[in-house]
């Protein structure tokens, strides 16, 4: 049977949602859809044509896209106003909008035409990842693999924060990746009670938890992984909260099962950290989708009612954080599929001390 095209998939929302067309600016959109991904592109789909309506800088990078796409090129900085014109010229009866847009650009079409928010539509669509979406999201965890025991060598006691990023970096680009998929989110000591905390100038010192979250991507698609490692010499805290952590992180990857909710997922492994004395110190969703990036689903969060079905990818990555000590968050990247829970991040996950 052969396996629908994204735009396909996507075309599949018009009599769904009984719109004779869909607007679509988001990037990860764009990109699933094969499409030019930059700020001066917009989509227009109907149910026989595709259009790329665009400005000038991006006419000659187009003439790759003209096999699937109608180009239509505007002047600079009226782009939005081709959407106006396309929507003047063909009067669909009803348009499909990204809820993402903002309210000017909303109320600008919805002059023009009725609209229908997309809401969700299009995120769960992608959720349920193709066979070459796996392949690449598994290249860019190898790749998220392969750069951590090169980033454990450069770390030691006396360098900053700020240091180990610039190390990552180097490194991501030295081994193929295209880039980061997010702002790196490295820091140490104390500062490891922030779960989202960034790079600082503070310099690491013996004893010190450091925090390592980074994803890179690859053909467009992202890895994303966090490892906590002790420097110099693991406390007694550090040993604690980690032998804590770890059997937790690994029994909720076993339950990325097809059928789970994301939101009952979220309360177990709440209930596994609270039994454990720290429940007060989990204090963000378990885990989100994974992919092109910007909005993927599943989430694996307190209030989320995505299903898990085979082809979705999803980080679990439950977090101690205790303020003035610090915190420990293990990550990995899990494929859900018919047979089971498979985590695509193969970075080992035992107690480790470097510098």
């Amino acid at each position: 049977m052969t396996q629908m095209t994204a735009l396909e998939r996507v075309r599949a929302l018009l009599p769904q949602l009984d719109v004779d067309a869909l607007v679509v600016h988001e990037p990860a959109t764009k990109i699933y859809l094969d499409a030019l991904s930059g700020s001066g592109v917009w989509l227009v789909i109907t149910a026989t044509e595709a259009y790329q309506i665009m400005d000038g800088r991006y006419e000659v990078a187009a003439r790759d896209y003209a096999d699937r796409f109608i180009n239509q090129v505007t002047p600079q900085g009226s782009v939005f106003t081709g959407v106006l014109d396309w929507i003047a010229t063909h009067h669909p009866k009803r348009i499909g909008i990204e809820s993402e847009l903002p309210y000017a650009m909303y109320h600008e079409l919805e002059r023009g035409c009725p609209v229908v928010p997309l809401h969700d539509a299009i995120p769960l669509i992608r959720a349920r990842k193709t066979p070459a979406e796996v392949a690449r999201v598994r290249a860019a965890c190898r790749l998220a693999d392969d750069i951590f025991p090169a980033l454990l060598k450069q770390i030691h006691v006396g360098m900053t924060e700020n240091d180990v990023v610039g190390e990552l970096f180097r490194l991501v680009y030295r081994f193929g990746a295209s880039g980061v998929s997010f702002d790196p989110v490295i820091c140490s000591g104390p500062r490891t009670a922030m779960p989202h905390g960034r790079a600082s100038g503070r310099q690491i010192e013996a004893g010190d938890f450091l925090l390592l979250d980074y994803g890179v991507v690859k053909d467009g698609y992202q890895s994303d992984m966090t490892r906590t490692v002790a420097v110099g010499h693991a406390t007694a805290q550090f040993t604690k909260l980690y032998e804590t952590l770890l059997p937790i992180q690994q029994t909720m990857v076993s339950r990325y099962e097809s059928g789970r909710i994301g939101g009952q997922l979220h309360q177990e492994a709440a209930n596994l950290i609270a039994t454990a004395g720290y429940g007060a110190y989990f204090n963000h969703g378990l885990g989100h989708g994974l992919g092109i990036g910007g909005g993927e689903r599943p989430l694996i969060n307190a209030t989320s009612l995505d299903v898990l079905q085979p082809g979705m990818i999803a980080t679990c990555e439950p977090g101690i954080y205790v303020p003035g000590v610090g915190g420990i968050r293990i990550e990995d990247d899990v494929l859900v599929t018919e047979a089971g829970p498979e985590s695509l991040s193969q970075t080992p996950r035992e107690l480790l001390v470097v510098g």
